[in-house]
């Protein structure tokens, strides 16, 4: 009889995959002992099929794994290189259309492989150079041979400073023998690629014609040249007019004012003549009384009386051209009696306005000075109260003569080296047809009045040649009248 002893093995999941058992030809009634024997062993089996599957189904994910790995590599590869093929595309294609505008535009390009100094140039390159097929690949010694003598050296040391230092763009125009001739254009350049020195291994660039361009330049500058003679010959032409015109000026002025000194002293002349005869006559007449005997003591006192007046009126005549004489030197006055000082402007022009203008004497006058209390200039004070005294004067006569009442206003500040004094009232003005005139010796509108119209050309004559400055008038009618006067601070 067999004996038989068994137990299943089975899986983590309690599925049963086998059965372990004992057989003994004999009998054997198998108590706890072999039975706890049976499933030690039956554990051990358990566990080491376990391991031994679980590292095959590991080996089966491990190659699924890695055959997803290559696949998904595979797929990166095949996309990595449609990528690239289609970067190629459009990198060709915008060599392409960057070939073809430059190009179309008249441009060449050239490719210079720095290490080796070969320079690849365009169809559209060779045909500016006047390079054939075999040229079209050039050593970089072959080009420089090209370029003018003249322009040489300075592209050879312009190129060598930017290959020290690529940055940006290289630009520079020089001329190129074409053939027979010689051609003007214009490089541009760029490096594009670098060694991990930083040092340049390729330069692309354009070549563009610019003859036309040069030939127009020089053409202008030619023009240019002729029309600086031609300039400066009319200037010449327009100097000599304008000096004739000065003389013409001169001429006509000095003749107003001999016209006007006539005129002026033509009245006392003519009455001191006037006089003179007449006391002449009278003269005459009593001496030829006295010799007939027939001078009587009536007579006598009657020629005494009229001799008397006749002087009186001599002496006043005589006075009066004197003035006048006296007032046409200062026209021509080159300097003053008083010297150069230093002084306080508004110090003087205040004493000097208390003396025009006093109070009782103009109630209606208003007085306004602008003047810094600490402004100090080395010049001539007379002359400054001079060329007042005709402005207050000019203002009181002219400008206030309608309304009795004004204001005359007084400013001076200092501009660095110059003094600025600008005089104004608000009088009835001046007209712009007489402003051309108002400087001008004897020119008066109140000529038969008392007015001479020596003011105002005194005024001007003393800025310009005492203070060496100059004067200009601001009028509109019924706006008052400015004078802007500028001159030196200090008098050298």
């Amino acid at each position: 009889m067999i004996s038989y002893m068994g137990m299943p093995l089975i899986w983590p999941n309690q599925d049963v995959f086998g059965t372990i058992c004992v057989l003994d030809v004999e009998e054997n009634a198998y108590n706890a002992t072999y039975r706890q024997l049976l499933a030690q062993f039956r554990a051990m089996v358990e566990r080491d099929l376990r391991q031994i599957y679980n590292d095959k189904a590991r080996a089966q994910e491990d190659a699924a794994l890695r055959a997803e790995e290559a696949e998904r590599v595979r797929r990166e590869f095949e996309l990595l290189r449609a990528g690239e093929q289609k970067a190629l595309q459009a990198l060709r294609e915008s060599e392409e259309r960057w070939h073809f505008a430059l190009e179309g535009a008249g441009d060449g390009v050239w490719d210079w492989d720095i290490s080796n100094g070969s320079i690849f140039f365009s169809s559209r390159c060779r045909q500016l150079l006047g390079l054939t097929a075999p040229e079209a690949i050039a050593g970089f010694q072959l080009w420089q041979t090209g370029i003018h003598p003249d322009e040489r050296p300075t592209v050879q040391a312009e190129l060598a400073g930017y290959l020290r230092q690529p940055e940006g763009s290289f630009v520079t125009e020089h001329r190129f023998r074409k053939g027979e001739e010689w051609i003007w254009l214009l490089a541009r350049g760029m490096v594009v690629s670098l060694d991990i020195q930083g040092r340049p291994l390729r330069m692309i660039g354009t070549y563009s014609d610019i003859t036309e361009r040069k030939e127009a330049e020089a053409e202008l500058q030619l023009l240019n040249s002729h029309l600086e003679e031609r300039v400066a010959a009319r200037t010449t032409e327009l100097k000599k007019a304008m000096q004739q015109i000065s003389i013409a000026e001169k001429q006509a002025a000095l003749a107003r004012m001999v016209a006007g000194m006539a005129h002026e002293l033509n009245t006392p002349i003519g009455n001191i003549l006037l006089c003179s005869s007449q006391i002449q006559a009278d003269v005459a007449a009593i001496a030829k009384a006295d010799a007939d005997r027939l001078l009587s003591r009536k007579g006598l006192q009657s020629f005494l009386q009229k001799a008397a007046e006749s002087c009186e009126l001599l002496q006043r005549n005589s006075e009066l051209a004197g003035d006048l004489i006296g007032r046409f030197k200062q026209i021509a006055v080159d300097q003053l009696d008083q010297p150069r000082r230093s002084f306080h402007p508004a110090q003087i022009i205040s004493r000097l306005l208390q003396t025009l203008l006093p109070p009782e004497h103009h109630p209606d006058i208003d007085v306004q000075l602008r003047i810094p209390d600490r402004l100090v200039i080395e010049n001539y004070p007379s002359a400054l109260e001079q060329l007042l005294s005709h402005l207050v004067a000019n203002s009181l006569t002219h400008g206030f003569e309608e309304k009795g009442v004004g204001c005359i206003r007084i400013d001076i500040r200092r501009d660095q080296e110059e003094l600025i004094l600008i005089y104004s009232d608000d009088g009835k003005g001046i007209t712009q047809e007489l402003q051309s005139r108002v400087f001008d010796p004897f020119f008066t509108t109140r000529m038969g009045q008392g007015g001479v119209g020596l003011g105002l050309a005194l005024v001007h004559n003393i800025v310009q040649v005492i203070l060496k400055g100059q004067i200009r008038l601001e009028s509109e009618p019924g706006q008052g009248a400015a004078f802007i006067i500028t001159f030196p601070a200090n008098q050298g």
